[in-house]
């Protein structure tokens, strides 16, 4: 399929799915020998880390997977931790903290690309680095891109290759008519193993804990509450289900990231609970990866792969309507909950990491022709 090309005040515009890049750049991919014959471009990045979010996560996933690629090398700049702190937990599980992985500034050489994501720009701005010539690669995790007003929306303008984590991002941003540059979707991704007491990035003991946990989903149905973005809906959705005899936890308070998906992966049924407006709802997946049966919201950022009655169920955003929902997660029928935990796990899987490397190796070794 051609990409479709839009034009509006000057401003070129293109929108494409990677799988039509092969077909439509005049040089074609380098092959692996090629990647492994260049010389390392280093791909810089920055981050301002005050807690965990699953926008820092999907940073993090994108910086990984820079590291895994040949003949490319990541290099990350954070802001200073305010005085007599040092960086979290999960700061230092989510990036390497090894001197060859991060930098006190950025130092950037001719031909290396800058990566990105959310108020990232302002460090380019205060830095003068955004006078360089260097290939931009920017991130677009949430539709607020394209609010009016926003500082967000004000950086559409600037050059850049922009990869939107859903169709519903690239189509918000489209909408506003301002975007410099080519737009690529590749729809976010979740770690499809961390099931498992061998967890990437979590260490024995931490791994250890989440299989513990999981066997107990094998003695008593549990119902988690990921509230964090709507507490209020949350804390009244506990107080109906205690109403109802029903055994949960709430969780409405962000967590270290091990313990977060232990939760997930000890329980039977997760109730997660997006605002109407996201980007893509990572809980969501991250509960259909724990093989558990996912109640959600309809929201813009999880149309693109919450399916209600087939690998989901898709309440209204009211305690009465949600508790109703967790019943019925609760009372399926053997071969309903198979069915459908089987639809969620194929889900998880067309959304693994490695889906998303390969698409964002394919974009970065093309960044040449199309930046």
């Amino acid at each position: 399929m051609l990409p479709c090309r839009h034009a509006n005040s000057g401003v070129r515009q293109f929108f494409f799915r990677i799988g039509d890049m092969r077909d439509h750049l005049p040089c074609g991919l380098p092959n692996e020998a090629m990647i492994r014959s260049q010389p390392e471009v280093t791909v810089w990045f920055h981050r301002d880390f005050d807690r965990l979010t699953g926008g820092q996560v999907k940073h993090a996933h994108y910086f990984d997977h820079v590291r895994r690629f040949a003949g490319y090398g990541p290099r990350i700049h954070f802001t200073a931790n305010l005085p007599g702190t040092s960086p979290s937990p999960d700061q230092n599980r989510l990036w390497p903290s090894g001197k060859a992985f991060r930098t006190p500034k950025w130092a950037p050489r001719q031909g290396d690309v800058f990566f990105l994501a959310g108020l990232d720009w302002r460090h380019l701005v205060q830095t003068g680095l955004d006078a360089l010539p260097n290939p931009r690669i920017n991130l677009v995790q949430h539709v607020r891109h394209a609010d009016p007003g926003s500082e967000l929306r004000s950086y559409l303008k600037k050059r850049a290759v922009r990869i939107c984590v859903s169709q519903e991002v690239a189509d918000a941003i489209a909408a506003t008519g301002r975007v410099n540059g080519p737009v690529f979707t590749i729809p976010n991704a979740v770690d499809v193993r961390f099931q498992g007491p061998a967890q990437r990035g979590f260490g024995w003991r931490q791994g250890l804990q989440v299989w513990a946990l999981a066997q107990r989903r094998l003695q008593a149905p549990v119902t988690t509450i990921v509230g964090y973005k709507r507490p209020d809906l949350a804390q009244a959705l506990s107080h109906s289900l205690d109403q109802a005899g029903i055994r949960h936890h709430l969780l409405v308070g962000f967590q270290p990231r091990h313990r977060f998906l232990a939760t997930l992966v000890a329980s039977t049924v997760v109730v997660c609970l997006p605002h109407a407006k996201e980007g893509f709802y990572l809980p969501a997946l991250e509960a259909m990866a724990s093989n558990c049966v996912a109640v959600t919201l309809d929201c813009i950022g999880n149309r693109g792969f919450c399916r209600h009655q087939s690998n989901c169920l898709i309440a209204q955003p009211t305690a009465e309507s949600l508790t109703a929902t967790v019943q019925e997660a609760l009372g399926q029928p053997p071969e309903t909950r198979n069915a459908m935990l089987s639809q969620a796990r194929q889900t998880a899987q067309r959304h693994s990491l490695a889906a998303e490397r390969a698409q964002f190796h394919d974009l970065l070794t093309a960044i040449r022709n199309i930046w």
